[in-house]
């Protein structure tokens, strides 16, 4: 896996100007190539900081967007009406994923929109849920509101990075060593918050964890 993603980030990296050069074009290409990516169970975090880099906040935070919520609906979809036989097999020894099913049973999209919080693999994640009873669009809106946080916390960090980069090499403005540091500051606060949250909805969802594993009284 390590191997693909470097050639992946290789082939991205000499992408970079032609993504730039199509415009709108790119960046919807680039969704497109999010959700293929998803597909294969392929971390989307720092593809997300590429995306960045290359468009820009705006339009970065567009294409990731796009990118993983279709990603959620074509897993989803898939799991749910054509290869359910197939995820169920690969799920069958994941005790966690039957805690989870029965906690999505009785709270429907707050489960989902807590552990999109989580640190969970994406595309997996979207093909578990198509299996459990929650209807689809519970399951998006939750998707859509919950993934927000992290697409613009790894979208801002590779604009950061990219400004930070045109500036010390001189194609960009040049910068006021305040900015540096309100850019750390920043950028450490980000990820504290989102790991914050993160703990927090692990907390609410192992909370609930007990009771889904209780059978019925006779």
């Amino acid at each position: 896996m390590s191997a693909l993603l470097h050639d992946l980030l290789t082939r991205l990296d000499q992408w970079h100007t032609t993504l730039q050069a199509w415009g709108w074009l790119g960046v919807f290409g680039y969704a497109l190539a999010l959700v293929v990516l998803q597909m294969g169970f392929i971390p989307l975090a720092i593809f997300g900081v590429a995306a960045g880099a290359i468009f820009g906040f705006g339009k970065g935070l567009l294409a990731i967007t796009i990118g993983t919520n279709i990603g959620a609906v074509v897993n989803f979809l898939l799991s749910r009406y054509v290869a359910r036989g197939a995820v169920t097999r690969y799920l069958a020894h994941h005790e966690k994923f039957r805690l989870i099913d029965a906690a999505i049973g009785r709270e429907g999209g707050k489960i989902i929109a807590l552990l999109r919080l989580c640190p969970m693999p994406f595309g997996l994640a979207n093909y578990a849920y198509g299996l459990t009873a929650i209807r689809f669009w519970p399951y998006f809106i939750a998707t859509f509101l919950a993934i927000i946080p992290a697409n613009c916390f790894f979208v801002w960090l590779g604009t950061t990075a990219q400004e930070g980069l045109s500036a010390a090499t001189g194609t960009g403005h040049a910068r006021h060593p305040g900015e540096y540091v309100l850019m750390g500051v920043g950028l450490v606060a980000a990820f504290c918050a989102l790991n914050y949250i993160a703990r927090v909805a692990k907390a609410a969802v192992s909370k609930g964890e007990p009771a889904a594993d209780e059978a019925p009284a006779a």
